[in-house]
Parts: structure tokens; C-alpha cells; sequence
């Protein structure tokens, strides 16, 4: 059975425009900090295919929930009518049409283990990929306690910004419509998880820096909300909503797509992410927060996702900064200066450095018709500072990026 543009999730998201945005104005200051330490090494080691150690609760978005991937020309039959004699409910089936794949979530019987439900069902239709709903959560940091306004001038970056030559797509938290001081951005939003009494600042701090007219000029943003309250307890978002968007993103033409979240390794994400890079999507993210004694956290991780550390103005390392051979580039990250409401703020974290190199590949025509995440990588390496031991390094990546005072 192929699916049709009819089948479309129970949870798909709301669409909205706007031209301007306003940040707020505060901060997460350590209580995010904390959330993120929750992100430990790995994931469940029961489940077939998850490296890492034993599942906790707050790994998951919902530990009742198992998430079945499959292509869109495959028949859905079998693996429904063998998760309906097992016991299985089903809860949301979504059509992805850009990445060529059906979403089907399902909750498993009690009596059920994640590994013995992803076991079942991938025996019941082998052409699906079956994994659980990881919880991937926001990487931003405690600013210290000397701010510093660096992170331009460390980068080399034009004094009048660069000309945006694409829009951008973000996988955050949502974004407020009505903040002020971003210049002439243009939104378009969509809310993939529940964001009711969720923050909006994280989401909106990353974009501000993106569409600060000095450092891109006439951007276009597409924000897709994937964070909220999750039914295990705190705030994060779904590997399922993360999917979701990186379909949006695909199937609007969006080239390049920053992730300033962490969390551990899904198969599903794994899928959606080589998908949406097949297709040409350019995916930037934060290596995360959870400290330099950690195994690499996702989506950073994945082969073709550019992965993001942060360093301070002497060109040190974010003490918090997750490492490892994934680590691609290092950017600002401790105590940059976000303009927020009247006054702005000194933020810190990965989350905040990923979005310098996103610049940076909007910027350059070149770098946006680059074929693959491995050319991306070469061409930007070419433009980067060496730090730490001589050549890539599992702390800096290839080095501080760089614009060299020009726009591409």
C-alpha cells in the first residue's frame, strides 16, 4: 500500500509568518545547565543496534512509546496487523513525504520491554526501522561571571554582516513572533511538540543571533518548535518531532538546518538525518553540555551532521563541552553577547556557537551548493584556525572557524 498526501499525522504542526521577532529578555542561567547533565554516555543497551548503557526514564519522551520507520512504497499492513495481535495501540501514523519514509508510533503493552517490542515488530515487516523516542534536550550554559563582546571579531566577520544566500532552518525550541531588534528577518513557523508553559527564549536567542543584521542580513528562518513538556518528566524534545521536522524543512527547500540539542543515539533519528542529507540538507549541531567525560551525544554525532564546540575569547574550550573524534569545528560560545529586548544578554553554551558556523555556510554561495556534509566539512577546514594539537583534535575539530573579513 503506498501512502497518499491524505495520510498526515494527528500531530502535525501549525503553520504561522511573520517579519519580526522579539527576544525576551533574562535567562536559563544553571537550571538548563542541569537539564543537560541528565544527558548521560549512551542509551539502552537491551535495545538491538543502541551502543551505550541502560535506558533511564528521562532519556525517553515516553517509555510506553515504540516509533516504526518505514519507506513510503512499503505496506503497512503487516506490521499493523502484528502489532494489533500483540497488544499494541496505535497512536499516530504521519506521512514524511520529503524523506520518502511513513512514521507509525505505537504503545506497547506493559508487560513489554523496548528491546523485546523493537525485536517483535521489525520481525513482523523487516523493511521497517523500530526504535524508541529518545528526549533530546537544549545545549545552553551558565555564563560566567566576566562577560566579554568577542565573537565577531574573533571570527573575522564583516562589519556590515553578509547577505543571507538562503534561509535557514531550525530545530529548537519555538521562537517568539513579536520580539523586537532582529533587523529584517522573516519567520515562518511550525510547532511540532506541545509548547504550552515551555520557554520560547532558547529558540529565540539562537535566532537572534542568525538574523542580527551583523551577522546575516535578509534572512529567512524557518523555525520548527520541537520542544516541550514530555510525559516522563521535564522538557525536551522527541525524536519522533525531530523527524517530523526535518521533513518540513526538506519539503520547503530549506539547504542548511541548525540543531542546538543533544541527546543520545537513535536509530530513527539516524535514518531521518541520512535521508534529509541524501537530499541535500546541510545539518549543523551542537556537540552538547554534558562535560568533556561523556560519549558523543546526537545528533552532533552522526557522520553527516557538522558538529559544534564552543571556546571563549582566549580561544579555550567550553569546560562543559561534550568531546570526541566527531567534533568538527569550534566557534564562540562562552559569554556572547545576544540582543535581547533593550538591554541583551551574555549567553553560553554549544547551542550558542553552532549558529556562528551556520552563518557561515549561508553566507558563502559556494559552501550552499556543496554536494555533501564531507565536501562542506573540507571547504570549511581550508577557513579555520588550528587550535590545540596540531591538525583535527578531539577537543577543537578542525579549529576555530573563520570569514576572513569577507562574505564567501
Amino acid at each position: 500500500m503506498d501512502d497518499t498526501a491524505n495520510d498526515q499525522g494527528t500531530r502535525m504542526g501549525r503553520l504561522t509568518i511573520s517579519n519580526r521577532f522579539r527576544l525576551p529578555a533574562g535567562g536559563f542561567g544553571r537550571s538548563v545547565l542541569i537539564v543537560a547533565a541528565v544527558l548521560l554516555a549512551g542509551c539502552a543497551a537491551d535495545f538491538r543496534g543502541f551502543p551505550g548503557g541502560q535506558a533511564q526514564r528521562a532519556d525517553l519522551v515516553d517509555d510506553r512509546e515504540v516509533i516504526a520507520l518505514m519507506p513510503r512504497t512499503v505496506s503497512r499492513d503487516a506490521l499493523l496487523r502484528a502489532a494489533d495481535v500483540q497488544g499494541y495501540r496505535l497512536l499516530d501514523t504521519t506521512s514524511l513525504p520529503a524523506l520518502g519514509q511513513v512514521m507509525v508510533t505505537f504503545a506497547k503493552p506493559d508487560d513489554v520491554t523496548g528491546a523485546e517490542a523493537i525485536a517483535a515488530l521489525e520481525a513482523a515487516e523487516p523493511a521497517s526501522t523500530v526504535g524508541i523516542n529518545h528526549a533530546y534536550r537544549l545545549q545552553l550554559g551558565a555564563p560566567a561571571a566576566d562577560p566579554r563582546t568577542y565573537a565577531q571579531a574573533l571570527i573575522e566577520w564583516p562589519a556590515a554582516g553578509c547577505q543571507a544566500r538562503g534561509p535557514v532552518g531550525l530545530i529548537d525550541t519555538a521562537v517568539d513572533p513579536g520580539a523586537p531588534n532582529l533587523g529584517g528577518a522573516a519567520l515562518i513557523s511550525r510547532q511540532f511538540a506541545s509548547g504550552q508553559g515551555v520557554s520560547s527564549r532558547h529558540g529565540t536567542e539562537v535566532a537572534s543571533l542568525l538574523a542580527d543584521p551583523r551577522l546575516l542580513r535578509d534572512v529567512t528562518i524557518y523555525s520548527a518548535g520541537v520542544v516541550g513538556r514530555t510525559r516522563n518528566g521535564g522538557v525536551a524534545a522527541g525524536a519522533d518531532d525531530m523527524i517530523r521536522a526535518l521533513d518540513w524543512l526538506a519539503g520547503q527547500g530549506v539547504e542548511v538546518v541548525n540543531m542546538s540539542l543533544a541527546g543520545p543515539y537513535n536509530k530513527l533519528l539516524d535514518l531521518a538525518v541520512n535521508e534529509a542529507t541524501s537530499r541535500g540538507l546541510i545539518l549543523v549541531a551542537a556537540v552538547g553540555n554534558a562535560g568533556p567525560d561523556v560519549a558523543p551525544l546526537y545528533p552532533a554525532a552522526f557522520p553527516s551532521v557538522i558538529a559544534v564546540t564552543a571556546i571563549d575569547a582566549d580561544r579555550d574550550v567550553y569546560e562543559n563541552a561534550v568531546r570526541g573524534a566527531f567534533v568538527d569545528f569550534a566557534a564562540p560560545g562562552v559569554d556572547v553577547f545576544v540582543r535581547s529586548d533593550e538591554t541583551g544578554r551574555f549567553v553560553t553554551g554549544t547551542s550558542i556557537a553552532a549558529p556562528f558556523v551556520t552563518a557561515r555556510i549561508v553566507a558563502d554561495e559556494a559552501l550552499m551548493r556543496t554536494p555533501s556534509a564531507a565536501e562542506t566539512r573540507g571547504r570549511l577546514a581550508g577557513a579555520s584556525e588550528d587550535l590545540g594539537p596540531r591538525g583535527n583534535d578531539p577537543v577543537f575539530g578542525a579549529g576555530l572557524l573563520k570569514a576572513g573579513g569577507r562574505c564567501g
